[in-house]
């Protein structure tokens, strides 16, 4: 088994000899066994333990056992642990257990890492367990990414052993007596994957007997042929993405050319935590009118005329700062320069206006758009509501909130960047003001 998986690291070069080998531990049969199967082929590893305190005298006793197996070990250079709340982090992040424990494990995974404390960290996930995944992502209705199971590597993070079954870590166990922890909650089948590792896959391998050995084979072709549809897919998605800093813009009737559009918008979207049923809602609205918003967790989409835009939410700034005369007023990452002037002075400069402000018009107000506000553009005798001003500007949507205004009440004086309003031309030179805006602070 060692020589199998040997040629699996050198295959798909997972380690190398300047690696510092860590290994995540749970004290079942699994990761036990590849403890023993490390310290048996010579590598140098440290041993990684989370103490989830979901089973009482039980978890303390997989974390003796532990202590004791990384005094045992030549080649195990010592085992790092942590003992976490599982339930109470759940509770506060609105996670159930197991989402909370993977949570916990994860970042602290990524703590001991970031304080290298290894480079390469081994997870015991063995060919069994992409079976169990193939059918969990299938029943939640994954597409190639979720159906091609378990990725040998992702960043620091290797599985070494996904060619070796269940079966031939238990019989290795087994054989050379080793011991472990057994986990009672793993004959629970409360827990999705324990359905299928308990019950539904033992049923079908009950009629078929070669049903893991072939599956298995299924899933290693979908796996080269999901390498070639990426590669393709990325090629295509360049060609209709622009990224602009945290922006991201995409080209609308490039994206609808393609025979299946949500399947090449999901594979953008996923990473902004956009599932694939908002992504075909996404496509059926881009052939309505422009405007329409969607959100995930962390993103939002905007539909403009010949674009989608992706930013980071946009969090409602409610912060209004009165105005009272000459200063600097500070909002968000913008800055407002009020200078009262003797001399007019024009620029093309559309961040610097020279403007006539009538002292009825303080105390001003230097906020963000809201519902209802109008302006008077320059040239324009009648108002226009902002929302009108803003589509015939070309402002995209994602943009308006964005965008400072200098105000008196609900009526706008200064779309920074864009254009005053004709009550605040200069007319008679007096009351004379300079009003500039940076975008830098």
């Amino acid at each position: 088994m060692l020589d199998h998986i040997k040629k699996d690291i050198q295959s798909y070069r997972l380690f190398n000899e300047t690696d510092q080998l860590a290994l995540a531990i749970s004290g079942g049969k699994d990761s036990v066994a590849v403890a023993h199967l490390l310290n048996e082929w010579g590598v140098p590893f440290l041993m990684v333990h989370v103490n989830f305190g979901l089973r009482g005298e039980d978890s303390d006793g997989d974390e003796y056992f532990l202590d004791q197996l990384a005094n045992d070990l030549i080649n195990c250079l010592g085992l790092i642990k942590k003992n976490v709340e599982t339930k109470t982090y759940g509770l506060d992040h609105k996670l159930s257990t197991q989402e909370a424990a993977r949570e916990l494990r994860y970042q602290f995974f990524d703590q001991l890492y970031n304080e290298k404390h290894f480079t390469k960290l081994i997870t015991a996930h063995h060919a069994s367990d992409q079976l169990e995944t193939f059918f969990i992502n299938l029943y939640r209705k994954s597409g190639i990414k979720g159906l091609r199971g378990i990725p040998s590597a992702r960043e620091y993070l290797i599985r070494p052993f996904l060619s070796v079954t269940q079966n031939e870590l238990l019989t290795y166990v087994l054989s050379t007596n080793i011991s472990f922890r057994e986990d009672k909650s793993n004959s629970d089948s409360y827990y999705l994957r324990n359905k299928f590792r308990n019950k539904i896959i033992p049923e079908i391998t009950e009629e078929l007997p070669d049903f893991e050995s072939r599956a298995l084979s299924s899933l290693d072709i979908l796996r080269k042929e999901s390498e070639l549809f990426y590669v393709l897919m990325n090629k295509e998605i360049g060609r209709i993405l622009v990224e602009k800093g945290s922006m991201i813009e995409i080209q609308k009737q490039a994206l609808l050319s393609f025979p299946q559009a949500a399947v090449i918008l999901y594979q953008i979207l996923d990473k902004y935590l956009f599932n694939y049923s908002q992504c075909e809602q996404i496509i059926n609205s881009c052939t309505s009118d422009s405007g329409q918003i969607f959100l995930s967790k962390t993103h939002q989409l905007n539909i403009d005329r010949d674009l989608l835009y992706i930013i980071p939410k946009i969090v409602s700034i409610d912060q209004v700062l009165d105005i009272n005369g000459p200063g600097q007023y500070i909002l968000e990452h913008t800055t407002l320069t009020l200078k009262q002037v003797q001399k007019a002075l024009f620029t093309d400069d559309r961040n610097l206006e020279c403007v006539e402000l009538n002292p009825s018009f303080f105390p001003l107000q230097w906020r963000f758009w809201e519902e209802g506000d109008f302006i008077t553009p320059l040239g324009m005798n009648g108002t226009k509501l902002m929302s009108d001003f803003f589509i015939d500007a070309k402002i995209p949507v994602h943009m308006k909130s964005q965008i400072p205004l200098l105000c008196a009440q609900k009526e706008v004086l200064w779309v920074s960047g864009y254009r005053i309003s004709e009550k605040i031309k200069v007319n008679y030179y007096t009351h004379l003001y300079q009003i500039s805006v940076n975008f830098d602070v």
